[in-house]
């Protein structure tokens, strides 16, 4: 299916915040604080080479490889003194773009596996060329570079970006890259290219090997590492299983990292059977996408932990989440090793359409004028969350408009569903999972506040009434009438969740998630073909709900 879920991760930042961010991590580098740093590395040299600044770039890859020896190793090297006074003295382009690396960020990838996977590799070749593919394969092949060198192969490392459709990437090397790989070839190395993939097409791990294969190496020699066990028959690029199939693939699959205290995993829509006694009345979930959970061996205190990413990635969610705590709408987050939060478990149970009320309409009015003010941004650029608006309702054959507008820009909940409040025993409604939904891989990343309002109309099955008097206690708490520009936000909310619905049944062929899913997309589908939401703007009137 040729529909629009994820969306794209690049986002502009200045250079020189960015220096300035990692300076000021170098300037703290104990060994506790290596991982964070090397991620801060990893993205910057990453960034900057993305701008050609090539003189940035080779500073940058010295420092990534000395933070990656210092995490493989244990312990700190006496160079990064040095190489952070020589940070401090270049200039890095202003107008950079960095992209969020999902494993580090939402999937529990320890950049270490890859530390691991040589276990895998035996015998060690004696000379090697290592490959990383941008954004993640920066960090990644710095990680595999540290650890052949420590066991005694002399190793080159480089990274490529890969361009065009993502379906049919192509790579080619630039000259001095070219002069790696001709390096690697007169000395008979192994070539190994690295990236968390393969994704859902494979093409840019095919598109660098074939690369290679360009330039005089020899198939034998080419080793693909990826983070997991690819499904080598559901890739899509061109031919690619056979093509895939020319090459070694090794995945670097290795144990999570787990803080103390962790029992029982709840990943994987597990945590359905501690929380929702009634099997048919589970909330369909894309397993393969939940971030990892669960629940604590402390029988005196039991905790949930969850893992919201490493370093700066898990930092900002920790931050978001302890601001809905410290206003009385969520649990209270505890920071804990690995990327993971925990917190309290607390009695009550996950809410129900039929639950709603107007106490239940003022809570979520409340904390939906509390978020635009706590997690407003600058702005907000809507011209992707538009295109996949319109394209999606194309694909779906939904002849039905959409323009959206901001207003009131923030980084939104993204998840207003009844299944994420949590009703405890004296009635108090608390949001769960409030960090990170809004500002994942998938759509809508930053938009107007209107998302969240329209997710609450169409999950909670508003009738008009119900709407228009949310909207008008929204208004109330927050001073932005959301009227005129919530009728394309529901639009354009229960499309794309019509959609997501739609690509997660695809990759769950054969399981009862599958059934669950086709199920909520055929009711996300029902709500546009009944013009329901036209029917709610009419009633509204002037183009309001």
């Amino acid at each position: 299916m040729n529909l629009l879920v994820f969306r794209e991760g690049r986002q502009p930042v200045s250079g020189s915040a960015l220096k300035t961010a990692l300076v000021q991590q170098l300037r703290n580098c104990t060994l506790e604080q290596a991982l964070p740093a090397l991620l801060r590395a990893g993205e910057a040299e990453c960034a900057v080479a993305d701008a050609d600044a090539s003189s940035a770039t080779a500073l940058l890859s010295d420092i990534t490889d000395a933070l990656a020896i210092a995490l493989v190793s244990g312990a700190i090297l006496p160079a990064i003194p040095s190489l952070l006074s020589e940070l401090q003295s270049i200039s890095f382009p202003e107008n950079l773009n960095v992209s969020t690396p999902e494993g580090f960020a939402y999937y529990a990838l320890h950049p270490l596996a890859f530390a691991d996977v040589l276990e895998k590799l035996t015998p060690l070749p004696a000379q090697a060329v290592v490959v990383g593919i941008r954004s993640i394969g920066t960090t990644l092949s710095a990680v595999l570079t540290a650890t052949l060198r420590m066991r005694g192969c002399r190793t080159e490392r480089f990274s490529v970006r890969p361009v065009g459709h993502p379906y049919d990437r192509f790579t080619e090397f630039l000259p001095e890259q070219i002069a790696f790989v001709n390096r690697g070839v007169s000395c008979r190395a192994d070539f190994f290219i690295v990236d968390e993939g393969p994704g859902i097409s494979g093409s840019s791990f095919l598109s660098v090997a074939e690369a290679l294969l360009r330039n005089g190496v020899a198939r034998q020699n080419i080793t693909l590492i990826c983070s997991y066990e690819p499904h080598v028959e559901m890739l899509r690029a061109t031919n690619a299983p056979e093509r895939w199939r020319q090459f070694r693939c090794v995945p670097a699959i290795s144990k999570p990292r787990l803080p103390a205290g962790t029992q029982a995993e709840i990943s994987g829509g597990q945590w359905r059977r501690y929380f929702i006694r009634d099997e048919s009345g589970w909330p369909a979930t894309w397993l393969n996408f939940e971030r990892m959970k669960y629940l604590s061996s402390d029988t005196a205190g039991p905790r949930l932990f969850k893992f919201l990413g490493y370093g700066h990635y898990g930092q900002i969610v920790l931050e978001r989440e302890a601001a809905v705590a410290a206003a009385g709408f969520g649990p209270s987050p505890k920071i804990e090793p690995d990327g993971f939060a925990s917190y309290p478990f607390i009695s009550g149970r996950p809410m129900l359409a039929e639950d709603l009320s107007e106490s239940g309409l003022a809570r979520m009015a409340a904390y939906c004028a509390f978020r635009v003010q706590t997690c407003r941004t600058e702005s907000a650029d809507l011209n992707a969350l538009q295109q996949m608006a319109e394209h999606n309702l194309a694909e779906l054959r939904f002849d039905m408009p959409v323009r959206l507008q901001v207003e009131r820009p923030a980084i939104v909940d993204g998840r207003m569903q009844p299944h994420e409040w949590l009703l405890t025993p004296d009635g108090q409604m608390l949001k769960t999972d409030s960090g990170s939904h809004g500002d994942d891989h998938f759509f809508p990343g930053a938009t107007d506040i209107a998302w969240d309002l329209a997710g609450a109309i169409v999950e909670w099955w508003m009738n008009e009434a119900e709407a228009a008097a949310f909207l008008k206690m929204y208004h109330c708490a927050s001073g932005d009438d959301a009227r005129n520009r919530i009728a394309d936000f529901i639009t354009a909310y229960t499309i794309f969740r019509c959609a997501w619905c739609m690509m997660a049944a695809n990759a769950l062929p054969g399981t009862e998630e599958q059934a669950r899913l086709e199920q909520a997309a055929a009711s996300y589908g029902a709500a546009l073909t009944d013009r329901v939401i036209r029917d709610r703007a009419d009633i509204m009137g002037g183009g309001g709900l």
